[in-house]
């Protein structure tokens, strides 16, 4: 359903190469698309998304991660920027915040849901 509402927002800005339900082929579909931005959930199964971000930081890969969350607590959000991510946003409002991230992190910038605390 995420990936249904995520698909609504952004496909007519975006184009979308690739959707997936884990880590381990998240990290794969980047390596076959190298896609300018990857989102990412926290809470995947099998690798989780801090981990994905901090593999592909370590490869030197230049996707932008956003990660797209249920986790509003302020230290997951800390630590996505240690790693590297560019965007954290909450899943409840990706229809006002992605677009924002979007055009942030592909601006040369970075976003923060403001929610988060």
């Amino acid at each position: 359903m995420i990936q249904e509402n995520i698909r609504r927002v952004i496909q007519s800005d975006c184009d979308i190469v690739a959707a997936v339900e884990d880590g381990e082929a998240a990290l794969d579909a980047v390596a076959a698309h190298t896609p300018d931005i990857l989102l990412l959930d926290v809470s995947l199964p099998g690798i989780n998304g801090f981990t994905v971000a901090e593999r592909l930081k370590h490869a030197n890969s230049p996707v932008n991660v956003i990660f797209v969350t249920a986790h509003r607590d302020k230290t997951y959000a800390d630590r996505a920027f240690e790693i590297g991510a560019k965007g954290y946003i909450l899943k409840g409002n990706i229809r006002t915040e992605l677009p924002a991230a979007i055009r942030a992190v592909t601006g040369g910038g970075c976003y923060r849901s403001p929610l988060v605390h």
